[in-house]
């Protein structure tokens, strides 16, 4: 059983040449993209070794590319945000440009690259049988609906949302839009509230399609 989180940055550059001293303006708010995936893979004093996080980086003249971290083995990831973008920065200049569309590159154990985007993640999910959600405003209270607690894959935007053609994507695909509550959080926050309800219901023994 897999929890899956697709982060997209419409913006996130998907190269490595970015400040380490100014991630933020010089990344394409990668560090939006950083702080998901920090909420998404870390607990105290660990991973979530069920979790498997993709950073689709639609920024910039290398784009896209798709980092994926999988918890069941990467290892040595760190809560702060400097080191979790010196370990994508090293793994984007590890990645050649010419590399073949839809091919991961395999920078580590856990730790992989491939060019491509949103296409390239649903060829790598293989999505049949989980149960697949989109983090959205205004959308149902996950707490009033069904939410799966294993088995699933979540798609969330960054503080651009998802474009158009993106949206009609994952509504052919079919997945259910929620949301955390009546009021605007931010991504990283709203993956931990997503995550905690999972693990009440997981807990519970109990799982909502």
């Amino acid at each position: 059983m897999t929890r899956r989180f697709v982060i997209l940055g419409q913006k996130a550059t998907a190269s490595p040449d970015f400040s380490l001293i100014d991630i933020a303006g010089t990344s394409g708010r990668l560090d939006i993209l950083l702080r998901c995936l920090r909420s998404a893979l870390l607990v105290s004093h660990g991973l979530r070794r069920d979790t498997v996080v993709y950073l689709v980086l639609l920024g910039g003249p290398l784009a896209p590319r798709t980092l994926r971290v999988d918890g069941r083995s990467v290892r040595f990831i760190r809560p702060d945000e400097r080191m979790l973008a010196i370990l994508v920065q090293k793994a984007l200049a590890r990645t050649p440009p010419e590399a073949e569309l839809g091919v991961w590159n395999e920078i580590r154990p856990g730790l992989a690259v491939a060019r491509g985007g949103l296409e390239t993640v649903l060829a790598d999910l293989g999505t049949a049988g989980a149960h697949a959600y989109v983090l959205e405003e205004n959308a149902r209270d996950l707490r009033d609906g069904p939410l799966a607690s294993d088995d699933v894959v979540v798609f969330v935007g960054d503080h651009h949302g998802f474009d158009e053609a993106t949206r009609a994507r994952l509504d052919a695909l079919g997945a259910t839009a929620i949301g955390v509550g009546p009021i605007s959080i931010h991504a990283d926050d709203a993956i931990t509230v997503v995550c905690n309800e999972m693990d009440r219901r997981h807990a519970a023994g109990g799982a909502s399609s």
